[in-house]
């Protein structure tokens, strides 16, 4: 399956992260409704009981529409964003911009969003960034979404990272659900600076895919000490997330085609996790990779 493509739009990236209200504009900000999104509800479902109003662009040839929000990091205070799940919701505080992209070629309904947040001041420390991050990642746990491992890379719990020379792969085998970003295992700033400017964290939650994604930005007068990071979160519905798998012309048969991509993925998985074993680090034979629903209909 391979590393997910990143959805960075780089052209339009403000980088200009302010702090969050200070007290005596809590009153403002309390004014400002959050934006509440239902993953696999319809789009206007979404756009109905939003006081938000999104904008909207489609691409008739596509069968694509785009509907945003976009706010400026600048403004003072942001809206908070709601993303409900059949099971859970995870409140996320002070976003910039959201963008639901709908497919109409299967439907109406939202199946992949993407929510910036407006992360800390600029040239914060890469601690702050850190600890700031890791905090999130609490937050998303505790409602309800548990860690990934991608079905071709092996289940190596961040237990085992002191066994991991590369951030970038295990035993030469490039992996997407590194060890050194298990949500359940925080690292240390040492090994946080080793990872190129790309993280991704990568979790599920009854059927729905999450990947947490930051990018820093070293600041020119202290590299090593001070930054700006850009993070944001893309939830798939599992439709979208298997078809990423499948070749683009034959998206539409992707229940047909995914086992023996499956089959082909597990088989990659046992390969690294046999080198693992023989190099003396652990497998989190715990782990059981999540049910897919279409299959179970």
């Amino acid at each position: 399956m391979g590393e997910r493509p990143m959805k960075f739009n780089w052209l339009i990236i403000a980088c200009v992260f302010l702090s969050a209200c200070n007290d005596s504009d809590s009153n403002m900000n309390n004014k400002i409704p959050p934006t509440e999104i239902t993953l696999n509800a319809t789009i206007q479902n979404t756009l109905d009981k939003n006081s938000n109003k999104f904008s909207s662009a489609c691409m008739k040839d596509l069968e694509l529409c785009w509907y945003k929000i976009n706010k400026s990091a600048n403004d003072k205070c942001l809206p908070d964003t709601i993303i409900t799940t059949d099971s859970s919701s995870l409140h996320l505080n002070q976003t910039t911009n959201i963008t639901i992209v709908v497919d109409e070629r299967v439907g109406n309904q939202v199946e992949d969003i993407d929510v910036t947040l407006r992360g800390l001041p600029d040239n914060s420390t890469h601690e702050q960034y850190k600890t700031f991050i890791y905090q999130l990642i609490e937050s998303i746990k505790s409602s309800g979404w548990e860690h990934y491992y991608f079905v071709e890379d092996p289940r190596i719990p961040g237990s085992q990272v002191l066994k991991i020379d590369s951030p970038d792969n295990v035993l030469g085998y490039h992996v997407s659900s590194h060890p050194w970003l298990d949500p359940e295992y925080p690292i240390d700033i040492d090994c946080w600076l080793k990872i190129s400017p790309f993280y991704n964290w990568y979790f599920y939650n009854d059927g729905v895919h999450l990947n947490l994604k930051a990018w820093r930005h070293d600041s020119k007068d202290n590299p090593t000490k001070t930054g700006t990071y850009l993070i944001t979160l893309e939830f798939l519905s599992e439709r979208e997330f298997w078809k990423s798998s499948i070749p683009e012309n034959e998206r539409n048969r992707w229940t047909d085609l995914l086992p023996e991509k499956l089959n082909s993925f597990h088989q990659t998985r046992l390969i690294i996790e046999q080198k693992a074993r023989a190099a003396g680090i652990e497998i989190d034979e715990s782990y059981h990779d999540p049910s897919i629903k279409a299959f179970e209909q």
